[in-house]
């Protein structure tokens, strides 16, 4: 049996009929709330996302449609990134590997978008960046300090890209107990599966990567 074979049999012990998953993470309208989301997930908990876009919903009310500059706005407002994560979102909690508190990530991120000689401003644009292969919104939120492949990948994600995964360390986790491997099995090699697995089961390989993250994740 092949590692294929052995992932798509343990996925459908385990995760149970597709139709019963529980629906990936989207923010399809919201720049602002897809850059939040994916900055405040990375080496952070669920729980700490929902409250950061709760704060965020009850300070703008028109929080499901703002755009990447509404939120930079937003943050201006109070005073800058680092008062807004204080005052506003109630979470110091830095981006992975610096001392930046993550709406200063956020707010650089969405002015480099913004800058592109075709703008990326608004998730209709974030879409269309991912699908046409260029590669310039891509290293334009990546060249943000903290910020990895994985930020890229919730990002786009978040607003709605069915064919993106995020491999992190719970999904990892979870391909390399299946396939009984010694060691952890990386990022691309874990992508791969998850695309191949997707594909097999006739599902999105987003909604596959969120099923198996919310079976690594009970508490979440």
């Amino acid at each position: 049996m092949t590692d294929l074979d052995l992932l798509v049999k343990a996925i459908a012990e385990d995760l149970g009929d597709p139709s019963g998953w529980s629906a990936p993470v989207e923010f399809r309208d919201s720049l602002a709330l897809c850059a939040l989301n994916s900055a405040y997930s990375l080496n952070g908990t669920s729980s700490a996302a929902k409250n950061v876009i709760a704060r965020y919903r009850a300070f703008r009310p028109t929080a499901d449609t703002d755009s990447g500059p509404d939120l930079m706005v937003a943050m201006e407002s109070v005073g800058g990134p680092a008062e807004f994560a204080i005052s506003i979102l109630h979470n110091e909690r830095p981006l992975p590997r610096t001392n930046r508190l993550r709406p200063e990530g956020i707010y650089e991120g969405l002015s480099k978008l913004a800058g592109l000689d075709t703008a990326v401003t608004t998730t209709e644009h974030l879409r269309a960046a991912a699908a046409d292969g260029s590669t310039a919104a891509r290293e334009a939120w990546l060249s943000v300090k903290g910020f990895g492949p994985l930020a890229w990948s919730y990002l786009i994600m978040n607003a709605g890209v069915a064919t993106e995964t995020k491999p992190d360390v719970m999904v990892q986790r979870y391909l390399t107990r299946v396939l009984k491997e010694d060691n952890k099995l990386g990022t691309a090699q874990t992508r791969q599966l998850l695309q191949l697995a997707a594909t097999k089961l006739g599902v999105a390989p987003r909604a596959l990567d969120r099923a198996i993250w919310l079976h690594e994740s009970p508490s979440n």
